[in-house]
């Protein structure tokens, strides 16, 4: 079950895209950090978890069962701590957040930060330092996040929609009185103050209280002189009274010199009621518009037209970081393709040496197979090729020579096979000189087939062998 306090210290819901982006993950991964809960089952830690759990349509949840009392300072403790580590607050929650619990263990505004009880005892629920122990943050940001409570509610609006993200700013703005603060703002409006830096907010607060020290000292003078001028004026009736009902008898019984001194006191009452009120208008003159004046000493005095153009300037500002952010982003992708191209080409470079060396090793080894004596396999074999080429040129010539007998000389060879002789002597010794080339060239043919044989032999065993056909 949820702890008591849990809505009550934390009653803003987690944005949609980050609670469904929490739904989604536990749907796929389950609950990995268990929950922290008492033996009651009250949850001290994880109430997100579990609702997104729930949501998620998980029946069960991992659980660390923790012995303490719920009420407890420890419990409170866990479960701020846990919700400040989930919830990502922004700094004004977690400002409203330590207001919460300053009324809830009433802790008055600035509460006791200096107190030795508070400092010697880190479990201590009345002081700051005993709310900061239980946030988990240092006491100074605790402290400086607690003034942001005290902004007027425009200011704290900025703060919240996010166009004002200068917290220290803000803190220090927030140490202001409220009309202050509705003063400044209706002077410098929402840019004004966005952009308002962290010197000129301080020297704004010094100028500001001493001008607030200032104008309480002017208000007891101009009390005091109000009283006087009230005295005076009041001296100055009656005497302007006794002087209207004893004129008759003044004129009749003083003589002209106590008549003009009469008339110089009266003279005198008026320039000391005049000097009071001139000193009446300069001393609330002073009192008037303090925190104009002070914004005119610290911060530019912004006038429409410069506005716009500052406005314009800005826009352009922007414009141009983006242009430079897309730039040094190209820059970078290019100084990326560059280190590639550098390594793809030391890359190449180093196979290139490798394949140099390779080479200058195959040639030093070439030369040296080309110096070295050759052993007598090694001749036979040079032997046997020079032989086989020659017969290779031989069997070449030999077809061509047969080739041009066959097709130019075929009947010259059967006449050379087939004639015995004539009548004629000359015939007789033709044909005689033929029949013996004829034979020859038999003999000769008989001796290549049967060379041919053997060779064909020893070259492609079961070959059938070569003969000559005569043809008839």
């Amino acid at each position: 079950k949820p702890h008591p306090k849990n809505k009550e210290f934390f009653p803003d819901r987690l944005p949609d895209n980050i609670w469904r982006e929490l739904v989604r993950d536990i749907r796929e991964n389950g609950v990995i950090n268990p929950l922290i809960i008492t033996p009651d089952y009250t949850v001290l830690a994880g109430h997100l978890r579990l609702e997104a759990a729930q949501e998620a349509g998980l029946t069960h949840v991992p659980v660390v069962i923790r012995d303490v009392n719920p009420d407890s300072d420890e419990a409170v403790s866990l479960l701020i701590r846990d919700n400040l580590l989930r919830r990502q607050l922004s700094d004004l929650q977690v400002a409203r957040l330590i207001r919460v619990l300053k009324e809830r263990y009433g802790i008055r505004r600035g509460g006791d930060r200096r107190s030795k009880e508070a400092q010697e005892s880190n479990c201590q629920i009345g002081s700051l330092i005993g709310v900061a122990n239980i946030i988990g943050l240092p006491e100074r940001t605790v402290y400086r996040l607690d003034r942001l409570n005290d902004l007027i509610p425009d200011l704290q609006a900025l703060l919240e929609s996010g166009r004002w993200s200068a917290t220290t700013v803000a803190s220090v703005i927030g140490t202001l009185p409220p009309e202050e603060q509705e003063q400044l703002f209706g002077i410098l409006g929402e840019t004004g103050v966005c952009t308002l830096s962290v010197k000129e907010a301080q020297e704004l607060k010094r100028l500001l209280d001493a001008e607030r020290r200032e104008r309480e000292s002017l208000q007891e003078q101009l009390a005091l002189a109000e009283e006087e001028k009230a005295a005076v004026t009041r001296q100055l009736a009656d005497l302007q009274d006794t002087l209207a009902r004893a004129e008759d008898e003044i004129s009749e019984k003083l003589n002209l010199r106590y008549q003009e001194k009469l008339e110089a006191a009266v003279a005198d009452l008026k320039a000391k009621l005049r000097e009071r009120e001139e000193e009446i208008e300069q001393l609330r003159a002073r009192l008037s518009k303090p925190v104009e004046r002070v914004v005119e000493k610290v911060v530019y005095q912004r006038d429409p037209s410069l506005e716009a153009e500052l406005e314009a300037a800005r826009n352009e500002a922007a414009r141009l970081l983006q242009e430079k952010e897309r730039h040094e982003t190209r820059l970078r992708e290019v100084a990326g393709e560059k280190t590639r191209i550098e390594a793809k080409a030391r890359a190449l470079e180093d196979e290139i040496e490798n394949l140099q060396r390779h080479l200058d090793h195959a040639r030093r080894e070439l030369e040296k197979e080309r110096t070295r004596p050759r052993p007598r396999f090694d001749q036979r074999r040079e032997n046997f090729r020079g032989l086989a080429e020659k017969a290779r040129k031989l069997a070449f010539d030999l077809a061509d020579t047969l080739r041009e007998l066959e097709e130019g000389y075929a009947d010259e060879l059967l006449a050379a096979a087939r004639v015995r002789g004539g009548p004629d002597v000359r015939e007789i010794a033709e044909a005689t000189v033929d029949a013996g080339i004829f034979k020859t060239l038999d003999v000769a043919l008989q001796t290549v087939a049967g060379r041919l044989n053997r060779i064909f032999d020893l070259v492609q065993a079961g070959k059938p062998a070569l003969r000559v056909v005569k043809r008839e």
